[in-house]
């Protein structure tokens, strides 16, 4: 209630002042009857001889009459309100005009893209996917309802097959291209396909949970490549048979052979120390240089920084690129015996991760190891547990 009387007060103006009178009881008197004129007063104060107090904008000029019938002099302190703001304003045309200018420009701003970003990149270079993007429709001051997320997310993944998905998010006048590269499309999940579930290696069967399908083996078998272990072909109880997506979980124990080769000597990249930095502004789409350096010739790495400037939280078109070029020179390290052999077993332990999976595990190993011609060669034999279940579609002739 309070802040609404606040806000009417505010939207039509009010005047702060003092009144002062030439004897005592004067300014008592001038409050008393404009009191019962039906004048309002608010945040009446003393002061010396009189008082302060603050009335509606349009009822002050009225008081003047009865301060002269009361002998006090009335003293305009302060002007606050709406009506007092428009007339600043207008006597002000030149802040009016900026005002206007500054209200238009943010709504120009407001309604394109002027940051577009690539995120989740690794083998394509940003530099290729904003060309991409840029053929596309999406480039910096596009408007903004002329770009559809999902027609520009089909045409990238139409240019790039490396792609494995990719998806494109706004935000206020920023646009980012996410995107994952080497990600298999997903399997068809949906079980109409009629398929069986078959060996991916030799080995013994440990369990078998045939969840659809007919199980044709049983613990304690040995099975080779490429035999059926759970049959999408199903018979029911009047001798009809019915081909369903087979699924299941087979686990078995399987013999692997992992090698993984160390070069005793080799070349690695190291930092010389010396650095080159290079800043460019770019602003509404449009590319200054702020330093007069070319790029740097010869074995350098680079890393960029983006410094955006923003206004109340929104980025804006403008912002400073700092490019970083640190020397680099290439040195020859040798390395002892044990130390490829420990990078060996780490590349081995690499490789048993990705073959057996999460469920897999080592259950017996044994190892060899030679150098010949200035590389170590490692060779670990081993028995594993691991799912080798692999699902084939069944094709019908």
């Amino acid at each position: 209630m309070v802040g609404m009387i606040g806000l009417t007060r505010w939207l039509t103006g009010w005047v702060e002042f003092s009144i002062q009178g030439k004897k005592k009881g004067q300014a008592e008197r001038f409050l008393t009857l404009s009191a019962r004129s039906g004048f309002c007063f608010w945040g009446m104060e003393p002061e010396g001889e009189g008082f302060r107090c603050r009335v509606r904008a349009v009822e002050y000029p009225e008081l003047r009459s009865g301060a002269r019938r009361c002998r006090v002099r009335l003293r305009v302190l302060r002007r606050r309100g709406l009506p007092f703001w428009q007339q600043k304003l207008c006597r002000r045309k030149g802040l009016a005009l900026g005002g206007a200018v500054f209200c238009l420009l943010l709504w120009f701003l407001s309604g394109r893209f002027w940051i577009i970003t690539v995120s989740g990149n690794e083998e394509l270079p940003q530099s290729l996917l904003l060309s991409a993007a840029q053929e596309e429709g999406l480039f910096s001051g596009v408007a903004r309802d002329s770009i559809d997320e999902k027609v520009l997310a089909t045409a990238l993944m139409e240019r790039f097959p490396e792609i494995g998905w990719v998806s494109v998010n706004t935000r206020n006048c920023q646009a980012e291209i996410c995107l994952e590269e080497g990600v298999p499309k997903p399997e068809d999940q949906s079980g109409e396909t009629p398929a069986n579930i078959l060996a991916a290696a030799d080995g013994q069967i440990l369990s078998i949970d045939a969840f659809d399908g007919v199980a044709m083996v049983k613990a304690g078998d040995t099975v080779v490549e490429g035999q059926v272990l759970i049959s999408g072909i199903r018979e029911d109880q009047l001798g009809v048979n019915h081909a369903i997506h087979a699924r299941g979980r087979v686990e078995a124990r399987t013999r692997r052979s992992f090698t993984a080769e160390i070069p005793l000597e080799y070349t690695e990249t190291v930092e010389t120390g010396e650095t080159l930095t290079r800043r460019s502004l770019t602003a509404f789409g449009l590319t200054f240089p702020l330093t007069l350096r070319r790029e740097p010739e010869g074995l350098w790495r680079r890393e960029d920084n983006r410094y955006t400037a923003s206004l109340l939280g929104m980025p804006l078109p403008l912002w400073v690129q700092e490019e970083t070029w640190l020397a680099c020179r290439q040195e020859k390290r040798k390395l002892t015996r044990e130390e490829a052999e420990a990078l060996a077993w780490d590349a081995v332990s690499l490789q048993q991760r990705e073959l057996l999976g999460v469920r897999g595990r080592v259950l017996e190993e044994e190892s060899s190891s030679k150098v010949e011609n200035g590389v170590l060669r490692l060779t670990v034999r081993a028995r594993c547990r691991e799912e080798i279940g692999v699902t084939q579609e069944i094709i019908f002739e």
